[in-house]
């Protein structure tokens, strides 16, 4: 099916803003299952462990189709794939209505990433192909940034239907978001033919020699990976934190579930002006510093809002916004960098290696401290869950030496 609008009459404007709307829908389940991690814990039984598997097979999905479709589109056009994947995601959130338990969910989980996956990375590919030179890395920096909202409204979502309906039927809910997603990308997204120089690309369509020869885009895919296990780890766990760091209150019924869903709606939603805002700044002093910076400032935050355990929720909350505009402040940044850096001719192998590498991180995050949870005591003990934010501080902090190593602080990247 082609697009009602012709490729001449697609104004930079109108697709910037159609590509970050269908990515709000299509991510409308990435914080479904997260956010009641407590309410699953308490029906199914399950560990921090399984939990935080369940949450990050999400990301295992995504990487796969992700990488898959990344490298086709150095041949073929993405649009195709990007409706399917609006479609698969349709399913797959309705179809984790029949979840019981962490077999099932697991795969229903996978199945949400894999979606997104044919979604994420091929609309920003169609969006960078569109787009006038000047307007790429402002264009990528809002796409990227949206995702945040995405995160927002699916935490405000899930726990404000659950109470009310039942979570299964929060799950249906989802499911209808990104199916109007599909509907208007019919119409507005354009198609994403591959390079006019095609022909003259060497190699399989997985043959990924070509992008592995780009240090500087390698570089930048490890700090995504980076950046993205503390994203992902942070996201699945903040309410669960909320509720061990308020469960006295919990307990007595002065605050509710609900009230965390709109608390964490607004810290993730808090990150989207510190992506598309530090983006700016990359401009004029160069990303490779930024980002060095930002992980230390991130790191520290981090730590810090292991201490708010116990105290007011206010005190949590406002160190919790400045630790989701850290961890976001890089995120435009490094996809601005990886759009920089890429051959234009192997560009869909280059962001194939870059999400491979990106979202392997965000699968490894959510379980890496789930694990660490359960290690050093679970979820009611304070000191393990500094052990699990620690862990992924360490992670974090690898993200200087990467750039030093890989990308080099002589030569900024603007």
């Amino acid at each position: 099916m082609q697009s009602t609008i012709a490729l001449k009459d697609v104004k930079p404007a109108t697709l910037v803003f159609t590509a970050c709307l269908i990515q709000i829908l299509s991510f409308m389940t990435v914080a479904t299952f997260p956010s009641l991690i407590p309410v699953f814990q308490d029906i199914w039984g399950i560990s921090n462990t399984e939990a935080g598997t369940i949450s990050g097979v999400y990301f295992i999905g995504e990487l796969i189709t992700v990488t898959i479709a990344s490298a086709t589109m150095d041949k073929w056009d993405g649009r195709p794939m990007f409706l399917v994947g609006l479609l698969i995601g349709t399913l797959a959130a309705a179809g984790f209505a029949l979840s019981n338990g962490l077999i099932s969910a697991s795969f229903w989980r996978f199945m949400q990433g894999a979606a997104v996956g044919l979604t994420y990375i091929p609309g920003l590919k169609i969006l960078t192909d569109h787009l006038p030179k000047k307007y790429q890395s402002r264009g990528t920096s809002l796409y990227t940034a949206t995702f945040y909202i995405a995160v927002g409204a699916s935490f405000f979502l899930a726990l404000q239907t659950e109470p009310l309906f039942g979570w299964q039927t929060t799950f249906i809910i989802a499911a209808a978001a990104p199916l109007i997603g599909l509907v208007i990308a019919i119409f507005y997204i354009p198609p994403s033919p591959p390079p006019e120089n095609e022909p003259h690309i060497r190699g399989g369509l997985f043959d990924f020699r070509v992008a592995f020869r780009n240090k500087k885009a390698i570089g930048f895919s490890i700090v995504y990976g980076l950046h993205n296990l503390e994203l992902a780890a942070f996201s699945t766990w903040l309410v669960p934190f909320f509720a061990f760091s308020q469960r006295d209150r919990l307990i007595s019924g002065d605050l509710t579930l609900e009230l965390f869903g709109i608390l964490a709606a607004i810290i993730s939603m808090a990150a989207l002006p510190s992506s598309i805002g530090f983006n700016e700044v990359a401009h004029k002093t160069g990303r490779q510093k930024l980002i060095a910076l930002i992980a230390v400032a991130s790191t520290v935050i981090g730590i810090a809002f292991v201490f708010t355990a116990g105290l007011a929720l206010w005190v949590g909350v406002t160190v919790a916004i400045l630790f989701s505009m850290a961890i976001a402040a890089d995120s435009a940044t490094i996809s601005g960098g990886i759009i920089r850096v890429a051959d234009p001719v192997h560009k869909g192998r280059t962001m194939s290696i870059y999400s491979l590498i990106g979202f392997t991180g965000a699968a490894i995050g959510p379980m890496i401290f789930g694990v660490i949870l359960d290690i050093a005591g679970g979820e009611t003990i304070f000191t393990a869950w500094l052990a699990a934010y620690a862990s992924v501080a360490f992670f974090a902090l690898l993200a200087p030496l990467i750039v030093w190593r890989w990308i080099g602080y002589a030569e900024p990247i603007k």
